[in-house]
Protein backbone atom coordinates (compact mmCIF):
# COMPACT_ATOMS: atom_id res chain seq x y z
CA UNK A 1 0.00 0.00 0.00
CA UNK A 2 1.11 3.51 -0.56
CA UNK A 3 1.17 5.97 2.30
CA UNK A 4 0.05 9.52 1.77
CA UNK A 5 2.52 12.16 2.76
CA UNK A 6 1.36 14.84 5.15
CA UNK A 7 -0.96 12.65 7.20
CA UNK A 8 0.31 12.09 10.71
CA UNK A 9 -0.95 9.21 12.81
CA UNK A 10 0.58 10.47 16.03
CA UNK A 11 -1.41 12.57 18.50
CA UNK A 12 -0.22 15.71 20.16
CA UNK A 13 -1.55 14.69 23.63
CA UNK A 14 1.07 14.06 26.27
CA UNK A 15 1.21 10.44 27.49
CA UNK A 16 -1.12 9.85 30.44
CA UNK A 17 -0.88 7.29 33.09
CA UNK A 18 -3.40 4.44 32.99
CA UNK A 19 -5.28 5.59 36.08
CA UNK A 20 -5.62 9.14 34.77
CA UNK A 21 -6.87 7.83 31.40
CA UNK A 22 -9.52 5.72 33.15
CA UNK A 23 -10.67 8.69 35.26
CA UNK A 24 -10.90 10.87 32.18
CA UNK A 25 -12.90 8.19 30.30
CA UNK A 26 -15.38 7.79 33.17
CA UNK A 27 -15.67 11.59 33.57
CA UNK A 28 -16.71 11.87 29.91
CA UNK A 29 -19.54 9.37 30.51
CA UNK A 30 -17.81 6.15 29.55
CA UNK A 31 -18.79 2.89 31.24
CA UNK A 32 -16.38 0.13 32.10
CA UNK A 33 -17.82 -3.35 32.36
CA UNK A 34 -16.02 -5.42 34.94
CA UNK A 35 -15.82 -9.16 34.34
CA UNK A 36 -16.84 -10.98 37.54
CA UNK A 37 -14.24 -13.16 39.20
CA UNK A 38 -14.17 -16.72 37.90
CA UNK A 39 -15.57 -15.75 34.47
CA UNK A 40 -13.81 -14.83 31.30
CA UNK A 41 -14.62 -12.64 28.35
CA UNK A 42 -15.48 -15.79 26.39
CA UNK A 43 -18.64 -16.41 28.44
CA UNK A 44 -19.93 -13.04 27.28
CA UNK A 45 -19.34 -14.08 23.68
CA UNK A 46 -21.21 -17.32 24.28
CA UNK A 47 -24.30 -15.44 25.50
CA UNK A 48 -24.08 -13.19 22.44
CA UNK A 49 -23.79 -16.29 20.27
CA UNK A 50 -26.88 -17.78 21.92
CA UNK A 51 -28.75 -14.53 21.26
CA UNK A 52 -27.71 -14.67 17.58
CA UNK A 53 -28.88 -18.30 17.40
CA UNK A 54 -32.24 -17.29 18.90
CA UNK A 55 -32.55 -14.54 16.28
CA UNK A 56 -31.77 -17.06 13.54
CA UNK A 57 -34.47 -19.41 14.87
CA UNK A 58 -36.98 -16.54 14.96
CA UNK A 59 -36.06 -15.60 11.38
CA UNK A 60 -36.41 -19.22 10.24
CA UNK A 61 -39.81 -19.60 11.87
CA UNK A 62 -40.96 -16.35 10.24
CA UNK A 63 -39.80 -17.65 6.85
CA UNK A 64 -41.64 -20.93 7.42
CA UNK A 65 -44.86 -19.05 8.18
CA UNK A 66 -44.39 -16.88 5.10
CA UNK A 67 -43.67 -20.01 3.02
CA UNK A 68 -46.88 -21.66 4.23
CA UNK A 69 -48.92 -18.58 3.35
CA UNK A 70 -47.41 -18.21 -0.11
CA UNK A 71 -47.77 -21.91 -0.93
CA UNK A 72 -51.41 -21.75 0.13
CA UNK A 73 -51.90 -18.88 -2.32
CA UNK A 74 -50.34 -20.96 -5.11
CA UNK A 75 -46.96 -19.28 -5.47
CA UNK A 76 -44.35 -21.08 -7.54
CA UNK A 77 -40.71 -21.60 -6.69
CA UNK A 78 -39.56 -18.47 -8.53
CA UNK A 79 -41.96 -16.28 -6.57
CA UNK A 80 -40.88 -17.97 -3.35
CA UNK A 81 -37.23 -17.27 -4.19
CA UNK A 82 -38.00 -13.59 -4.57
CA UNK A 83 -40.12 -13.33 -1.42
CA UNK A 84 -38.01 -15.46 0.93
CA UNK A 85 -34.61 -14.47 -0.49
CA UNK A 86 -33.52 -18.11 -0.60
CA UNK A 87 -32.31 -20.37 -3.40
CA UNK A 88 -34.43 -23.14 -4.92
CA UNK A 89 -32.65 -25.93 -3.07
CA UNK A 90 -33.18 -24.32 0.35
CA UNK A 91 -36.85 -23.58 -0.43
CA UNK A 92 -37.54 -27.16 -1.50
CA UNK A 93 -35.72 -28.52 1.57
CA UNK A 94 -37.67 -26.23 3.88
CA UNK A 95 -40.95 -27.20 2.22
CA UNK A 96 -40.18 -30.93 2.52
CA UNK A 97 -39.24 -30.56 6.20
CA UNK A 98 -42.57 -28.88 6.91
CA UNK A 99 -44.74 -31.14 4.75
CA UNK A 100 -45.59 -28.52 2.13
CA UNK A 101 -46.12 -29.29 -1.54
CA UNK A 102 -45.13 -26.52 -3.93
CA UNK A 103 -47.29 -26.53 -7.03
CA UNK A 104 -46.70 -24.59 -10.20
CA UNK A 105 -47.72 -20.98 -9.94
CA UNK A 106 -51.21 -20.09 -11.03
CA UNK A 107 -51.60 -17.62 -13.88
CA UNK A 108 -52.19 -14.04 -12.84
CA UNK A 109 -55.20 -13.75 -15.15
CA UNK A 110 -57.07 -16.40 -13.27
CA UNK A 111 -59.04 -19.31 -14.56
CA UNK A 112 -60.90 -19.07 -17.82
CA UNK A 113 -64.52 -18.14 -17.37
CA UNK A 114 -67.25 -19.94 -19.22
CA UNK A 115 -68.94 -18.01 -21.95
CA UNK A 116 -71.82 -16.16 -20.34
CA UNK A 117 -73.02 -14.09 -23.27
CA UNK A 118 -74.58 -14.94 -26.56
CA UNK A 119 -72.63 -14.50 -29.75
CA UNK A 120 -73.14 -10.96 -30.96
CA UNK A 121 -74.78 -10.40 -34.29
CA UNK A 122 -72.03 -10.20 -36.88
CA UNK A 123 -71.89 -6.74 -38.33
CA UNK A 124 -70.69 -6.26 -41.92
CA UNK A 125 -68.33 -3.52 -40.77
CA UNK A 126 -66.68 -5.74 -38.18
CA UNK A 127 -66.42 -8.57 -40.71
CA UNK A 128 -64.82 -6.19 -43.20
CA UNK A 129 -62.28 -5.10 -40.60
CA UNK A 130 -61.51 -8.72 -39.76
CA UNK A 131 -60.96 -9.61 -43.42
CA UNK A 132 -58.81 -6.50 -43.91
CA UNK A 133 -56.61 -7.37 -40.92
CA UNK A 134 -56.31 -10.91 -42.23
CA UNK A 135 -55.03 -9.69 -45.60
CA UNK A 136 -52.50 -7.54 -43.76
CA UNK A 137 -51.14 -10.72 -42.18
CA UNK A 138 -52.66 -10.64 -38.70
CA UNK A 139 -53.50 -13.98 -37.10
CA UNK A 140 -56.88 -14.84 -35.62
CA UNK A 141 -55.84 -14.15 -32.00
CA UNK A 142 -54.39 -10.78 -33.04
CA UNK A 143 -57.56 -9.88 -34.97
CA UNK A 144 -59.67 -10.89 -31.96
CA UNK A 145 -57.60 -8.66 -29.72
CA UNK A 146 -57.76 -5.70 -32.12
CA UNK A 147 -61.52 -5.96 -32.62
CA UNK A 148 -62.17 -6.86 -28.95
CA UNK A 149 -63.86 -10.13 -29.91
CA UNK A 150 -63.27 -13.69 -28.85
CA UNK A 151 -61.29 -16.02 -31.08
CA UNK A 152 -64.43 -18.09 -31.62
CA UNK A 153 -66.27 -14.96 -32.86
CA UNK A 154 -63.53 -14.30 -35.42
CA UNK A 155 -63.68 -17.90 -36.66
CA UNK A 156 -67.49 -17.58 -36.90
CA UNK A 157 -67.05 -14.44 -39.03
CA UNK A 158 -64.85 -16.49 -41.36
CA UNK A 159 -67.50 -19.22 -41.62
CA UNK A 160 -70.37 -16.80 -42.17
CA UNK A 161 -68.57 -14.82 -44.87
CA UNK A 162 -66.80 -17.84 -46.37
CA UNK A 163 -63.41 -16.32 -45.76
CA UNK A 164 -60.33 -18.19 -44.64
CA UNK A 165 -58.16 -16.48 -42.04
CA UNK A 166 -54.44 -16.87 -41.82
CA UNK A 167 -53.42 -19.12 -38.96
CA UNK A 168 -49.74 -18.11 -38.99
CA UNK A 169 -48.14 -14.69 -39.53
CA UNK A 170 -46.91 -13.80 -43.03
CA UNK A 171 -43.34 -13.26 -41.90
CA UNK A 172 -42.87 -16.97 -41.15
CA UNK A 173 -40.85 -19.11 -43.52
CA UNK A 174 -42.54 -19.70 -46.89
CA UNK A 175 -44.46 -22.90 -47.36
CA UNK A 176 -42.36 -25.78 -48.64
CA UNK A 177 -43.81 -27.74 -51.58
CA UNK A 178 -44.78 -31.31 -50.80
CA UNK A 179 -42.47 -33.94 -52.26
CA UNK A 180 -43.80 -36.10 -55.05
CA UNK A 181 -44.80 -39.49 -53.69
CA UNK A 182 -45.06 -42.31 -56.23
CA UNK A 183 -48.34 -44.16 -56.05
CA UNK A 184 -48.13 -47.82 -55.21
Amino acid sequence: MTKKAGVSSTTDNPPLKLAEAIEEYVAQGGVINVVPEGETGETKHETEKNAVDADAQALLSAKIEQLKGLVAKGAGVSALQYSLRMNRKEIKRLANENGLKILYSRPVRGSRLSRSRETPAIDDTVAGHAMHYSTLGYTVPEIAQLLELSIRDVWNIGKAYRFEFKSAPLFDSPAQPLPDVPEA
